[in-house]
């Protein structure tokens, strides 16, 4: 047990806080101790393994907080100074510092934490010290308390194999179709149909490119969700142990960083592009049928987003803890587990950004939520607007676009909050960040990049019933700017926030807070707006056009769903710290896209391809014929006695 403990900290001063000891030699010991005179029975004994996090502070001293703040230390200084608060939340809390500790299986972590605070307590004591001594329960792990394999669990199993079957039995089907053997169709026959991995691969792999503006979508989904799963995997060295983490201080230095530590900003171009496609779409719609079903749309978006969602958070909740162990184990997947079991009814309802957010299953899942109330709310706005004369309707978005800008700059000015997320320097969970809880996830905090998609959308669907384009020169010069000069620039004002010395006021701070989001939209919004309503950019749109954009487009959702799984599960078995490098982080993110792409593409072949062929099947088709139904009824000409 000795052996399996870690023995002294080490590297404090490059950022080296915590130490895992040797996992495994912990874990799987076991033995039965020898009879002898002083233990008539033989006593089997098992390793527990702890991880105990000590906070260090001097007493009768103050923190030395020193203006401008700087990251550098005084090398002919006590050690202490570099350990200290230093009132720069960039830098890693070197004082908060965790050990591993090997004891019996028979020992729970309050008795480990109870043991070891009175001995610490006298320490510090000595030295003029005070040491804070705390063991969580989920930080201690013995291999006699393994969660075993449920009813639920092997449930799940059943259904991942009957859909495994439906998958076999629609490829043979439709195969045999395609050979003349079979040719009578039923309803239960296109049910089969809809999971033919053929039909489906066709489907993924079928480029249609049809419209100049959105056909640049798929380009940009793509970039975007690269740059999603890169930021995840960034976020991947900041909030779990790194030997060199000094050098993560030093990249908030650079305001080129700034793609990552304001990455989040990203998030706002998919709900941009999202608002942009609901109003195109259901503007189309009312003016082919002038009228639309609130209820149909929002069944057919909920069937679409959810039966492949809901095999992401079951997988979590019943089959993830079961394949593996590690020092994290339980810190992350154990409570990612916990959480889905708890609160998969949340995400199924699609309110897990308000409903116990603090203990949500799949942190990244706050934006499906986002997204669905967006989609809820863009239905009546876009109804009303194709209601209302054109220069009313966009008065009515353009006003609503200001009052959600305005949501943000009160939160920011009057309650004093951070403009962006700033929590990656020290944050160990994200569900322990309040302003990632409170006011990161929440609907009303992100509108107003939702309703700037759908101004975007409302301007290329009412440019079809115009013969105007913008010139050669101006469509350059406003790609230019919007596309790119924005966007860059939205970046690097955001420096501003992260840099602790920069001087900037509480309304400056809350107008950015309102309006960089928004801004990002725009920009990206811009972009498909310009090469529908400009001229001249053909380059642009060959080079946002690509024959492979389409396809690996149509996979962007499943990669969204299950990247974390796969950063998660190597955070959580790792038994060393990582080395941050700009390398590894490279070729820690190739590896990432292409696992995350294959899993995706057999997510789509298996699951989210039928399901939509269900829906069309049996819902649109049917709801479209009964329209067809109903209009020929009301064009038959009455007989006339």
């Amino acid at each position: 047990m000795y052996d399996s403990s870690s023995k002294r900290f080490e590297g404090i001063i490059s950022g080296n806080t915590r130490h895992y000891g040797n996992f495994d030699q912990c874990f799987n010991l076991e033995a039965i101790l020898p009879v002898n005179e002083n233990h008539p029975d033989s006593d089997r004994i098992a390793g527990r393994y702890c991880l105990i996090d000590f906070k260090f502070q001097k007493t009768h001293v103050m923190p030395h907080v020193s203006k401008p703040y700087v990251m550098e230390f005084d090398p002919n200084g006590p050690a202490w100074d570099a350990i200290q608060e230093r009132g720069d939340f960039r830098r890693v809390k070197r004082y908060l510092m965790q050990l591993a500790l090997c004891v019996p299986a028979s020992c729970t972590a309050k008795d480990v934490e109870v043991a070891l605070t009175e001995t610490f307590k006298k320490f510090g004591i000595a030295r003029n010290m005070r040491i804070e001594t705390t063991v969580k329960q989920e930080h201690c792990q013995t291999k006699d308390e393994l969660l075993e394999f449920s009813t639920a669990s092997w449930i799940y199993c059943y259904v991942l194999l009957t859909l495994l079957a439906l998958v076999v039995v629609g490829n043979w089907y439709d195969s045999s179709m395609e050979n003349n053997e079979l040719t009578d169709k039923s309803a239960i026959k296109d049910l089969i149909l809809c999971f033919s991995p053929r039909r489906n691969l066709k489907t993924i792999f079928t480029a249609t490119y049809n419209h100049p503006g959105l056909d640049c979508i798929h380009m940009i989904r793509i970039f975007f969700m690269s740059l999603v799963i890169f930021g995840h995997r960034t976020m991947q060295y900041y909030t779990n142990p790194v030997i060199n983490a000094n050098y993560l201080e030093w990249t908030y230095t650079f305001p080129s960083a700034m793609m990552v530590h304001n990455g989040t900003v990203i998030v706002d171009a998919y709900f941009g592009i999202g608002g942009l496609l609901v109003a195109y779409g259901i503007l189309q719609e009312l003016d082919k049928k002038k009228k639309i079903s609130v209820i149909g749309l929002i069944l057919v978006r909920f069937l679409r987003l959810t039966p492949s969602y809901m095999l992401v958070v079951f997988f979590n909740a019943l089959i993830l803890p079961h394949l593996g162990t590690g020092p994290y184990w339980e810190v992350k997947i154990g409570k990612e587990s916990q959480s889905c079991r708890s609160n998969w009814w949340t995400n199924l309802l699609y309110v897990n950004n308000y409903v116990n957010p603090q203990n949500f299953c799949m942190f990244q899942a706050w934006y499906l939520a986002v997204d669905f109330h967006m989609y809820i709310l863009g239905i009546f706005v876009v109804y009303v607007f194709w209601k209302w004369p054109r220069k009313l309707g966009y008065t009515l978005l353009v006003v609503l676009t200001i009052v959600s800008c305005v949501i943000p700059f009160v939160h920011t000015y009057f309650y004093n909050m951070q403009p962006i997320f700033m929590g990656l320097p020290y944050m160990r969970e994200v569900r322990d960040d309040f302003y990632f809880i409170n006011y990161y996830i929440k609907s009303h905090m992100r509108a107003s990049s939702y309703l700037i998609g759908i101004i975007a959308g409302a301007i290329i669907h009412d440019h079809k019933k115009s013969t105007w384009k913008l010139t050669k020169a101006w469509s350059r010069i406003f790609f230019a700017l919007f596309a790119v000069v924005l966007s860059i620039n939205i970046q690097a004002f955001s420096f501003k926030f992260i840099d602790i010395n920069a001087e900037k006021g509480p309304l400056i701070t809350a107008l950015f807070a309102s309006l960089h989001r928004a801004a990002f939209s725009m920009s990206m919004c811009s972009v498909v707006v310009l090469i529908t309503v400009g001229q001249g950019l053909d380059f642009h749109y060959n080079f946002l056009t690509p024959a492979w954009a389409q396809p690996l487009s149509r996979l962007t959702y499943g990669a969204f769903l299950v990247h974390n799984v796969n950063q998660i599960y190597e955070i959580s078995v790792a038994r060393v710290g990582r080395v941050f490098t700009f390398h590894n982080l490279i070729w820690d993110f190739v590896p990432d896209i292409l696992f995350t792409m294959i899993i995706s593409l057999i997510l789509s072949i298996t699951v989210e391809g039928p399901f939509k062929n269900i829906e069309k099947r049996f819902i649109i088709h049917k709801a479209n014929q009964r329209d067809r139904e109903t209009s020929n009824v009301a064009q038959k000409p009455k007989k006339i006695d």
